[in-house]
């Protein structure tokens, strides 16, 4: 069968494409590409105006290192100091808080156990951290382990709360540590991003947290953060940290929805934390928060949001009226439960509530392992106590800060959580006892002139709201002043050689002891010997250059020994290093007080208004613009001022003594008379009103009157030449 043959011509050619199909494929790689370069225009654009940005504000020198620790070259030597601009992501400037002074290798020495103590005010130690549990806890463990080096680093800072701790937290991972100390809660509810909103948002979820500090490690945050405050100037945010005053009045009522979330909040913060501790290989000791149950009272009730009004208002107090009912009937179970109900209903919780406690108890267990100790100050037998005791003022000073006993009694607690945990190396074949607390408190530089300072910031403290609202706040003032009186008469030529005998002591075994050098200074101060309390400070510029509370120090020991230049010097350097720290205002207000001692008033008025500008509720300022309007005679002027000092704290020494002084410069003697025998009543034992009061009264003719008021300033202060004068004539 033949083949058909097939006719070219009679097939029909194939179409061909049209035009656009064949160029389909090029175009749409094209029309893709342009979409990948739009895309990224979009998204590289931003960054690059954003890393340029960045980059300009570094060049320019804008923002600060958010870093916690900075290293530092001292010597022939590489050390971590504190970088006191780290507070500034959860503190406005003018209201920042300081760490106290430190100071660590970079590379840990062999045969060195490194401790980190982390938390707020309660683990710093204050009124003052030189004597805190941590500074103890050091000694405990030296006098028992002799010949061993423990290094105590506290990174706690006052006002603080697990938001700041834990950024603290995650540097020290890096440096070391053996040990961590986590004494942390008092401040959730008040501090940084708690629910008292005195500070930023109220208790605001803790992703919008984490992300608010995270955009603040860049400039470019720092710089939308300062706007932001900027915007919100007009607020009734202060400016300037007046410490727990900020507080006052902001209650928190038990149903607000913002508790709830603080108290989760803390709980991610700590797993963060133990986190970081347990996998740093450090050892972490895990506390509870001890608080002053029995003898401090609630500083604010308020049931709810909706009867804040009515008579369940007064819950937390009726509470606690309760529990001392209780403890009067010998129930102590049911006191110790009502004390507790007590401290959880607070309106004003400025203390650790048994939730917190419960938090911590709960991740402790939930952490357990060879690598976390738990530590549980909050119950009474830990600090030595009686189990069934109710922790009160034999321990606190008021509601959470220990006095030394209670210190001491922390501090021992944990020396001995660290005792059985340490390297086989570290024990000798015969171990010390643990030390007293007499040998303890030589050997942290501790004499009856240092007690002085902690109990006078105590009393201070104690005149200021809301520590003004106990009922029986007049009655722990009293304790206090009878404290501070028998002190001050133990403060003779003879204490004084042992306390310096003491110092000596502790300087020579730990040459390098910052905290030892500051105190020393004071005493040294207090004695009367300048020269060598600036040879302390001078030693303390060598182990910590460019520390500007030396500086700080330096100028008010310059000033009272009358080498003004000097003082002022130091002054404006302290201000040049730190000129947003929270005491700038004292630094502005002592140059004030040169200017004004060298006859320079308008200098003086306008450093001191400067000072007043920053803090203007300290009656210390508003006595000072005063006086320097006395001396341009600008009489009404200065009188105004006083009172609006007096006003502001009605029981402060210096304003009194400044209206005793303007009624004698204007005539007005026997009111001035008056006004003397006020000042008189609240410091009988200050030389400067016996001085004044007898010139007056000798100015007026009494002459029996203004010898007995020489004397008195001579028995007060026996080198006086102005009383030794006049009692000569």
């Amino acid at each position: 069968m033949k083949k058909r043959r097939t006719n070219p011509k009679s097939q029909k050619p194939s179409p061909a494409p049209p035009a656009a199909s064949a160029q389909s494929t090029p175009v749409a790689t094209s029309s893709r590409q342009r979409i990948i370069f739009r895309l990224a225009a979009l998204i590289l654009a931003p960054l690059v105006a954003f890393a340029a940005l960045e980059f300009g504000l570094r060049l320019a020198g804008y923002g600060y290192d958010p870093a916690f620790f900075k290293k530092v070259r001292i010597g022939n030597a590489d050390f971590l100091v504190n970088n006191d601009k780290f507070i500034r992501r959860f503190f406005p400037p003018g209201m920042t808080r300081q760490t106290g002074a430190l100071r660590m290798e970079a590379q840990k020495p062999p045969g060195v156990c490194r401790i980190f103590i982390m938390g707020e005010s309660a683990a710093l130690g204050d009124p003052d951290p030189s004597y805190g549990a941590g500074r103890y806890m050091k000694a405990l463990l030296s006098e028992r382990f002799p010949g061993r080096r423990f290094e105590v680093i506290n990174v706690s800072i006052t006002a603080i709360n697990s938001y700041a701790i834990l950024p603290i937290a995650q540097e020290c991972a890096r440096h070391d540590g053996d040990f961590w100390i986590i004494y942390m809660g008092n401040n959730e509810m008040i501090g940084p991003f708690g629910a008292a909103a005195r500070l930023g948002s109220k208790a605001p979820p803790r992703w919008v947290v984490r992300l608010t500090l995270a955009i603040q490690q860049w400039r470019i945050g720092q710089l939308l953060a300062s706007v932001t405050r900027d915007l919100k100037a007009k607020s009734d945010n202060p400016a300037v940290w007046v410490g727990m005053e900020l507080f006052a009045g902001k209650q928190i009522p038990l149903d607000d929805p913002s508790r709830k979330r603080v108290y989760q909040n803390f709980q991610d913060n700590l797993r963060d934390i133990l986190r970081a501790g347990i996998g740093s290989g450090a050892k972490v000791i895990l506390n509870t928060v001890a608080v002053n149950l029995k003898d401090f009272p609630p500083f604010a009730s308020s049931s709810s949001t909706t009867n804040a009004t009515d008579a369940s208002s007064h819950q937390a107090m009726n509470e606690f009226l309760q529990a001392h009912a209780f403890l009067k009937q010998g129930n102590t179970t049911a006191a110790r439960d009502a004390f507790q109900q007590a401290c959880d209903d607070d309106a004003l919780p400025f203390r650790a509530d048994s939730k917190i406690n419960d938090i911590i108890r709960r991740e402790s267990a939930n952490f357990a392992g060879p690598n976390l100790v738990f530590c549980d100050p909050a119950s009474p037998a830990t600090l030595g106590e009686d189990p069934g005791a109710i922790p009160g003022d034999e321990l606190f000073y008021e509601h959470v800060h220990f006095k030394f006993e209670g210190n001491y009694r922390l501090g021992r607690a944990w020396a001995e959580k660290i005792a059985p945990l340490l390297p086989s190396d570290f024990h000798p074949s015969t171990t010390n006892d643990w030390a007293s607390q007499e040998k303890c408190d030589a050997l942290v530089g501790l004499t009856d002139w240092n007690r002085v300072v902690s109990i006078s910031e105590m009393i201070q403290r104690r005149q200021k709201p809301p520590l003004t609202s106990g009922a029986n706040d007049q009655h722990e003032l009293s304790i206090l002043n009878h404290q501070l009186s028998d002190l001050r008469q133990r403060m003779d030529e003879k204490n004084s050689e042992r306390a310096r005998a003491i110092f000596e002591g502790d300087v020579q075994r730990d040459p390098d002891d910052l905290f030892i050098r500051f105190n020393y200074s004071d005493f040294l101060e207090a004695i009367g010997d300048a020269p060598e309390a600036i040879k302390q400070l001078q030693h303390i510029d060598e182990l910590l250059p460019d520390y500007y509370v030396v500086n700080f120090e330096m100028g008010r020991t310059l000033e009272r020994e009358g080498k003004l230049d000097e003082a002022a010097a130091n002054f404006r350097k302290s201000l040049a290093l730190y000129p947003t720290m929270a005491m700038a205002w004292s630094e502005w207000f002592e140059l004030g007080n040169i200017a004004a001692s060298k006859g320079k008033f308008a200098e003086a008025l306008d450093d001191c208004e400067h000072a007043r500008t920053l803090e203007s509720k300290k009656p210390s300022v508003l006595v000072g613009i005063g006086r320097v309007l006395m001396k341009m005679n600008r009489h009404p002027e200065a009188e105004e001022k006083i009172r609006a000092a007096l006003a502001l704290q009605p029981n402060y020494f210096d304003s009194h003594l400044a209206l005793a002084e303007e009624l004698a410069a204007t005539g007005r003697n026997d009111a001035a008379e008056t006004e003397f025998a006020e000042t008189l009543n609240l410091k009988s034992d200050s030389a400067r009103p016996h001085l004044e009061l007898g010139e007056l009264l000798l100015k007026e003719g009494k002459l029996a009157a203004a010898h007995e008021q020489f004397q008195q300033t001579l028995q007060i202060d026996p080198r006086n030449a102005t009383a030794r004068k006049y009692l000569s004539q």
